[in-house]
């Protein structure tokens, strides 16, 4: 049996495009096998959305496709799919895999007619799957589609990558207010102050000019700007990094945090999406309400001042994620809603 997996292409930035890979390179079933569409491309933009139109008819035809899994984010990514999805044939079952970070947003600051195409549109799908019970609590209000809870899911690295005698507290992904990237630099000034070798480094691209000009500003020497990484590149900050720190104000499941949590990182992260679900306060991380500053100043000092806290916190949070987060049972969850799905063809 086959699926058509459609979504960003896998070697672009951002946790989706890694999703994809990690099916690319490690879904090993015996009951399925996967065919991959791109729709979206940074380089070849409008291209490549057409061709994604152009061809999803003839794959599904040629490869006797009967499941199409589409990776969806908000605005765009939804439109695009949502279009993309009536070319499906009947008999083709249709997965909206959820991963947006403000769709709520989106979809309340959308007008009446847009939310009722939203509606329409999450009907239309076979099975909607999310990163979490907070964003299924969401998506039930919009759709009689059955919701399921699937969170995303990480390589375990065969070794811890941590140091415990590293300076440098790290954050992957995009620089801008919906990451906190402004409020880390409050915690960065206020920890200076107690722990002046202590490093911020923001890795990702975003709000770069805005951020660049307050470090500027601000004068901070304890921060600074390391552009985007790819998988190897990060490998080897990671290798540096005492704490991974994400105070969004939005998420879905960052796949940043389970990357750095299998790598043995601890994670100080805030209250938003499904990440209350991945860390347990004190246990396998640290985790605080948006905005908290002083919050986040707090357990950070708290964490930098006790080493065999610091290793307690990476111990625990590798073992939870290969516990819980791993490809292998992710990709066994994924075979059993397919599996769902096509005996109900």
């Amino acid at each position: 049996m086959n699926v058509l997996m459609v979504g960003p292409d896998s070697l672009e930035k951002g946790g989706i495009a890694t999703v994809i890979r990690n099916f690319e390179k490690h879904y090993d079933s015996s009951m399925y096998s996967l065919f991959f569409l791109s729709s979206w491309s940074s380089n070849k933009k409008w291209r490549t959305i057409g061709k994604a139109f152009w061809r999803i008819r003839k794959l599904i035809r040629v490869n006797n496709i009967s499941i199409v899994h589409f990776h969806v984010a908000q605005r765009g990514s939804f439109f695009r799919k949502v279009l993309l999805s009536r070319f499906i044939p009947r008999e083709c079952k249709i997965i909206f895999h959820m991963h947006a970070s403000q769709f709520d947003r989106f979809y309340e600051n959308s007008n009446k007619f847009t939310q009722f195409i939203i509606r329409r549109s999450f009907d239309y799908a076979d099975r909607i799957i999310v990163l979490g019970n907070g964003w299924a609590d969401f998506y039930k209000k919009l759709t009689k589609t059955e919701v399921i809870v699937l969170p995303n899911a990480v390589k375990i690295p065969e070794t811890t990558l941590f140091n415990p005698t590293a300076q440098n507290i790290i954050t992957f992904g995009r620089v801008g207010w919906r990451k906190g990237s402004y409020d880390l630099l409050q915690v960065a000034q206020q920890i200076n102050k107690s722990y002046p070798d202590i490093r911020f480094i923001l890795y990702g691209d975003g709000e770069i000019e805005k951020v660049g000009e307050q470090i500027k500003a601000k004068r901070m020497r304890n921060v600074c700007l390391g552009g985007w990484l790819d998988k190897r590149e990060q490998k080897e900050v990671i290798k540096n990094a005492i704490l991974h720190f994400l105070p969004s104000y939005h998420e879905g499941l960052p796949m940043s945090v389970l990357e750095t949590m299998a790598a043995g990182i601890p994670n100080l992260v805030t209250e938003v999406g499904g990440l209350p679900e991945c860390i347990v306060h004190q246990k396998n991380g640290l985790i605080v309400k948006p905005g908290d500053v002083n919050g986040m100043v707090r357990e950070l000092e708290d964490y930098l001042a006790q080493p065999k806290y610091r290793k307690r916190l990476s111990e625990v949070s590798r073992k939870y994620v290969a516990d819980y987060f791993s490809l292998t049972n992710y990709h066994q969850k994924w075979d059993e809603i397919y599996t769902e799905l096509y005996l109900r063809h």
